[in-house]
Order: structure tokens, then C-alpha cells, then sequence
């Protein structure tokens, strides 16, 4: 009889070991909400947006100079670059010296060597600033957000000029590319 007892003893400590693991827990949870995530933009913009130079019937040591205005009306801080892509006659566009400076003071023909930091100077054809490959290069241009700077831009006809680009005409355009800096 001993041994019933010690077996039902044994099969009971077995029964209960189950509730006996099972007690009430107190628990609390706390929520952190309203985590709101938005993204920044980047939006270059330029002022004018068409016919910055124009010169007709230029001669030798003729020259043009008209002051663009580069924004940055995004959120973020931006780098841009520009490129130039020529139509008509490239031999004109490589007789043609485009000259780019920031930082000038007064913007005309007269005073563009007065002041002033050379970003470009090289043939019309070649015309960039930095370079429009995603990252930083040397030469970008950083605008932060809501901010804005004036580049004078000046192309002249030098006094060298040959024969060879009589009658000529060409169109450049002006592309400004631009790109975050935060993270590349």
C-alpha cells in the first residue's frame, strides 16, 4: 500500500507541476506612435531658362556676357553640374571661347575681367562645370536648399579668328543637372 500512495504522491507532483509553473505575470506595454518619415527633394532651376547668349553677325572680338541665376528650390542640399551640346556647326562652337565665373560683381562685357572666380573657360563646344556622373567630382557646384547663386557667363569671338568660320552659325544649349549630397 506504501507503494500506491508514493505512486499516486508521484503522479500528482506530476499533475501540478504544470500550474505550479503557471502563475499570474503582471504586464504593461507602452506605444510610441505618430513616427512620421518624409523624403526631401531636389529641384534645380535657372534663370533664364532660354536664350542666355545671343549674338549675331559676330566679328572678331566680338563678345556677349549675361548673368544666369542657378536655384535650388528643393529641400535638400544639392551639387550640380552643367553641360553644353552644341547644334549648327561645331567649327564655329570650337572657334567660340565660353568663359564661366561665379562671384562677379557686375555681370557685362566691360566688367566681367573686373572680379570674380573662373569656373570654365575653354571652347564653346567643351562648355561644362564639374561633372553630371552621379557622385561628387571636381569642378560640381553646391547649392543648399532655398538657396541660389548668379554665374556670368561671357562667349567671344577672338581677334585670331579665321576665315574659316565666316557665315557660320550654331545653337548651344546649357544643361544643369543636379543631385542630393546627403549619403553619395
Amino acid at each position: 500500500m506504501r507503494k500506491v500512495w508514493i505512486a499516486l504522491l508521484a503522479v500528482g507532483v506530476v499533475a501540478g507541476a504544470p500550474w505550479a509553473l503557471t502563475h499570474a505575470i503582471f504586464t504593461d506595454s507602452q506605444t510610441v506612435g505618430s513616427n512620421v518619415f518624409s523624403t526631401g527633394s531636389v529641384d534645380i532651376s535657372s534663370s533664364p531658362t532660354s536664350a542666355l547668349l545671343s549674338l549675331s553677325a559676330m566679328a572678331p572680338g566680338d563678345k556677349v556676357t549675361a548673368p544666369i541665376s542657378v536655384s535650388n528650390a528643393g529641400t535638400l542640399q544639392l551639387r550640380y553640374a552643367m553641360t553644353t551640346s552644341i547644334s549648327g556647326s561645331t567649327t564655329l562652337s570650337d572657334g567660340l571661347t565660353l568663359a564661366v565665373k561665379s562671384g562677379v560683381t557686375t555681370c557685362s562685357d566691360a566688367a566681367f575681367g573686373a572680379d570674380g572666380t573662373s569656373v570654365y573657360s575653354g571652347t564653346l563646344t567643351a562648355g561644362a562645370i564639374g561633372n553630371p556622373t552621379t557622385g561628387s567630382d571636381t569642378g560640381d557646384r553646391t547649392l543648399n536648399a532655398s538657396a541660389s547663386e548668379t554665374l556670368c557667363f561671357q562667349v567671344s569671338l577672338p581677334t585670331t579668328a579665321t576665315n574659316s568660320l565666316q557665315s557660320l552659325s550654331a545653337t548651344a544649349t546649357f544643361t544643369f543637372a543636379a543631385e542630393q549630397t546627403a549619403n553619395t
